[in-house]
């Protein structure tokens, strides 16, 4: 009798990646030199855009959706934002301080918003750090910040030539701790008892003893 063959299909896993931060902080070319290796320097500020991209992480097959936002950060926009996104990547630039204000501000809101149980990570990122002539916001003030917001922080440069790996390092971490977090919480799930074990429990510690004929679920 002939063996039927089976293809091994990848398991795939999947991140939403939502990136957020004031106009002007390189949301865009982030995005794009993570996707191409390039860096570009011109994009419409008005366009928001939603890239996915396969990649490799510990040996697991992940396919990421980068979402890219643009416009002004309402509060609307932003819960809609949290409904679409497990990984938030909230940048400012190190040389325009009203971005900052703007990335705690979104970090803080994304904090408290998003405490239904569900695994949510963010991530703080000061860009333009090869502007450093031009710094209004010291890098201690980004890393306090990220303790407030319990997350981790980067300084990168997009632009500068280590670039491409800067950015692509940031991200594939970010990937693989939400994931982890995520293998954690599934775990947790599974070893809770089930509502039909906490009644065997019950009428356990009631009678003193489970017998099968007498009792049925």
């Amino acid at each position: 009798m002939r063996k039927r063959k089976t293809s091994h299909q990848p398991n795939f896993k999947a991140a939403r990646v939502v990136v957020l931060g004031q106009d002007g902080v390189g949301k865009s070319a982030l995005i794009v030199r993570f996707l191409t290796r390039r860096f570009i320097t011109e994009y419409d500020q008005t366009l928001e855009s939603t890239w996915r991209h396969h990649m490799e992480v510990d040996n697991d097959f992940i396919y990421v959706d980068l979402m890219d936002t643009a416009g002004e950060n309402s509060e609307v926009k932003l819960n809609n934002c949290l409904t679409r996104g497990d990984i938030f990547l909230v940048l400012y630039s190190i040389t325009d301080r009203s971005s900052f204000h703007e990335a705690a501000r979104i970090g803080r809101h994304i904090r408290r918003r998003k405490t239904n149980g569900n695994s949510v990570m963010i991530i703080l990122i000061g860009t333009k750090r090869d502007l450093e002539h031009f710094r209004e916001v010291d890098e201690t003030e980004g890393s306090d910040l990220s303790q407030e917001l319990e997350c981790p922080f980067y300084e990168i440069s997009v632009a500068s030539s280590d670039g491409y790996k800067e950015v692509s390092e940031m991200l594939s971490g970010s990937v693989r701790q939400y994931l982890r977090h995520e293998k954690i919480g599934s775990n947790d799930k599974r070893n809770q008892p089930s509502s039909l074990s906490k009644m065997k429990e019950g009428l356990i510690k009631k009678t003193g003893s489970f017998r099968r004929k007498s009792v049925t679920f």
